[in-house]
C-alpha cells in the first residue's frame, strides 16, 4: 500500500531541472573580481595568519605547560625514591654497580 502511494504521485524532478534552466542571474559587471579581490586580499590573508598564529601559539603553550608539568612531577618521585636526582638516578641506575652493567652492556 505504500509503495504503491508512492508511485501515484506526479515525478517532480523535471520539473525542477526546468526552473533551474529558466533562471538566469544576471550580477552587475565586475562582481567576480571583486568578490575574489575580497577574498584573496593582503587583509583577510594577514587576518587569517594572525589567527593561525594565535591558535598555535595557544596549542603549543597547552603542550609545553603540560609536558613541563610531567617532567616536574617525574622529578620529585624519582627524588622521593632514590633521595637524589643524580645522574644515575635519573636513569635507574642507583641500585647497580656501574661496572657491571657496562660489562652486560658490552659482553665482557
Amino acid at each position: 500500500m505504500i509503495v504503491s502511494s508512492l508511485e501515484d504521485e506526479p515525478d517532480n524532478s523535471g520539473n525542477i531541472s526546468k526552473l533551474r534552466e529558466s533562471l538566469e542571474f544576471d550580477f552587475r559587471i565586475g562582481f567576480e573580481e571583486r568578490v575574489t579581490d575580497k577574498i584573496f586580499s593582503k587583509g583577510a590573508v594577514k587576518k587569517r595568519q594572525d589567527e593561525f598564529d594565535r591558535s598555535f601559539n595557544l596549542a603549543f603553550y597547552r603542550i609545553a605547560l603540560s609536558a613541563v608539568a610531567a617532567i616536574v612531577l617525574l622529578m620529585i618521585s624519582i627524588f622521593l625514591r632514590e633521595g637524589s636526582l643524580s645522574f644515575d638516578s635519573m636513569l635507574g641506575l642507583s641500585d647497580g654497580y656501574t661496572e657491571s652493567i657496562i660489562c652486560l652492556l658490552t659482553g665482557n
